[in-house]
């Protein structure tokens, strides 16, 4: 676990440590003490539970940052970009060398991402120039984080001696087994299956109905290099993230199928608009 570890010389690394479990999630007690005695942890989470928060932060409200008793860090009101924007803005003397997310209850592979709270502070930590990886254990029934704490423990340093490229963070996603039973770690894809959603409606006292969001990924077979499949085989999957969203094949077309045979501006433009010249990237004719 020391090999690589290193935040500087003669410094121990300096990592910042959040979930969108809450703080008193078992999930991030498991992270911090893979971590803690290796690294100079500070923990930044959010009061309460916070699944499905996305990439949300919070405009017409003000933020409370409540220190901890139990963990260097403190517990901060609403949502995991929150939690990481506050850090880095504000609580933190000075700037992690790596933020963890983590270790989530259940998975956030293939499109479960995109609803994450757990990846979306890992986005908001890359999005401001720090590398970050974020950690799930697929399954929510009677969790056990002892595997995916050790995953934590073998793949920190790693990151920390080989930094990941910019604009990019890792997404870790341990399959729900013994740690004698992972069959090692996989390089994935994100998968593109659907997400099998379904909403179960039922009725509160009063007769009213509400509706409660369940289902599971569509169990359609993926490719080789699919997170879900290899989450299915018993691999730790790591998938490379991007937060630039540029569909770079359709970038780099120049956009012609798009913007030719536009002849002036649309009804209500006003004057000086654009007409049908197509504006190229440079170096494109």
């Amino acid at each position: 676990m020391t090999a690589g570890m290193s935040g500087g010389e003669g410094s121990r690394p300096r990592v910042l440590l959040t979930n969108d479990d809450g703080v008193r999630a078992p999930g991030l007690r498991a992270a911090f003490d893979a971590l803690a005695p290796h690294a100079d942890v500070t923990v930044v989470a959010p009061v309460d539970q916070r699944s499905g928060a996305s990439h949300q932060i919070t405009l017409e409200s003000p933020l409370r940052a409540h220190r901890l008793s139990d963990l260097p860090g403190w517990m901060v009101d609403f949502t995991p970009v929150d939690c990481v924007k506050l850090a880095l803005g504000q609580l933190l003397p000075v700037r992690p060398d790596l933020v963890v997310s983590g270790i989530n209850r259940g998975s956030n592979a293939g499109n479960l991402a995109h609803y994450s709270g757990t990846v979306a502070a890992a986005k908001e930590a890359v999005l401001a120039g720090v590398p970050a990886v974020a950690f799930s254990l697929c399954g929510w029934d009677a969790p056990d984080f002892e595997a995916a704490a050790r995953v934590v423990a073998a793949l920190v340093p790693r990151v920390l001696a080989r930094p990941l490229p910019p604009r990019t963070l890792l997404n870790v996603n341990v399959p729900r087994r013994p740690w004698a039973e992972l069959k090692g770690l996989r390089w994935c894809r994100q998968s593109q299956r659907p997400l099998g959603d379904a909403y179960e409606e039922r009725r509160d006292p009063r007769g009213a109905a509400y509706y409660w969001l369940s289902g599971e990924p569509v169990p359609a077979r993926g490719a080789p290099d699919d997170d879900f499949e290899a989450i299915a085989e018993g691999w730790v999957a790591i998938t490379p993230l991007t937060v630039d969203w540029t569909a770079e094949a359709l970038w780099r077309e120049g956009g012609e199928a798009w913007l030719d045979g536009l002849r002036g501006p649309p009804d209500g433009a006003p004057s000086g608009a654009p007409s049908g010249a197509v504006d190229r990237p440079p170096g494109r004719s």
